[in-house]
This record gives C-alpha cells, sequence and structure tokens, in this order.
C-alpha cells in the first residue's frame, strides 16, 4: 500500500514540477467535511487520450475504479489521496510529501471528454484572485511562501486556507481555476 501511495506522489510531483513549480497547497484534503469517494465513477472509467500535446499532463491516462495510470505510475485511493465531488468538479486531493499540505486536482466530465483543472502558482492574474478572495490581516487564508536562494528571493508555494467550503466555491467559481488540458476517451 504504502509503494503506491509513493507511486502517487511521485506521479502528482511529476505533473507540478512540469506545470512551473509554484505550488498551490490547502490545510486539507478539499471540499472539507465531505465523503470520500472510495472509486472513480463507472462513466470514467476506460482509457483517454491528451487531446493535444501538452507538457502538463501525460498523453494517456486509464482510469480504474481504485486508482489512475498514467502511463507507469498510479495515483490509488486512499488516505494519501482523496476522491471528492464538490461544485461539478471531482476533485483529487494528494497529500504532499512530509507535510501536512494538500494539492487539488479538478475533473469534469462532457460526454467522451474530461476536462482537467488546478490551480496555477505561475498564473499572475488568478493569484491576484485568490488573494482578494482570501486575503485578510487577522487571518493566514491567504499565505506566500518564498524561497531565498543567493541573489534571488522566488516564490516557491503559495498556501490557500479557505475557511468553510463557501470560501472555496468562490475560488473555483470566480475564475480561480487554470484550465490544464482536456481528455478524449478512446474507441
Amino acid at each position: 500500500m504504502m509503494r503506491r501511495n509513493n507511486i502517487l506522489l511521485i506521479a502528482f510531483s511529476a505533473l507540478l514540477i512540469l506545470s512551473g513549480c509554484i505550488e498551490v497547497t490547502f490545510p486539507e484534503a478539499m471540499p472539507m467535511n465531505r465523503c470520500d469517494k472510495n472509486h472513480f465513477p463507472k462513466s470514467w472509467q476506460g482509457d483517454w487520450t491528451f487531446s493535444e500535446q501538452s507538457d502538463d499532463l501525460d498523453e494517456n491516462l486509464s482510469i480504474h475504479p481504485q486508482y489512475v495510470s498514467f502511463g507507469t505510475d498510479q495515483v490509488v485511493l486512499g488516505e494519501e489521496n482523496v476522491l471528492r465531488k464538490f461544485s461539478g468538479y471531482y476533485i483529487l486531493s494528494s497529500k504532499k510529501e512530509n507535510s501536512q499540505r494538500w494539492n487539488l486536482l479538478f475533473a469534469k466530465r462532457d460526454k467522451d471528454v474530461i476536462h482537467v483543472s488546478r490551480f496555477d502558482g505561475n498564473d499572475d492574474e488568478k493569484v491576484k484572485i485568490w488573494e482578494a478572495l482570501l486575503k485578510d490581516d487577522t487571518l493566514n487564508r491567504f499565505e506566500v511562501i518564498r524561497k531565498s536562494g543567493g541573489d534571488s528571493d522566488r516564490i516557491r508555494e503559495y498556501k490557500l486556507n479557505p475557511e468553510n467550503n463557501r470560501d472555496f466555491r468562490e475560488l473555483i467559481k470566480s475564475g480561480g481555476l487554470t484550465h490544464v488540458g482536456d481528455y478524449l476517451r478512446n474507441e
């Protein structure tokens, strides 16, 4: 079981690394206080291919009842990888290694197309949306974590800490997500 969780973390980390290195994390699996799904919907199961070339997603995706395969890597549902449904999306929350923070990946299916989105720390316009919704001087609902090295001081991570699911829904509905790409069902 631990091996599968490590494989999942590696796959999810690879997605984040390929997408630019500024992580966006949450304090818990999202949305808060919702039931975990113990399997992917039957209508989602099968083989899918990315609709166009992308550096952010693997070309092929295979969805099984309790895991997803990205090429040779697998993401297995469990304590470290949680699937929940919210606001029209299936949200895969993956716990960061050596941390209590979570990364999120959003998916929405429209017949034979799966649309994949995420919070993109490299998109300054999206960051402004998150900050406007969450910034509060008395609470740490929006945190910027910097990494200092030599002469540079660059952003390493955005910590989004919505107070409740209403705040989380606002992050989604106000344009805070970035569309990463689409997968088409294989015939």
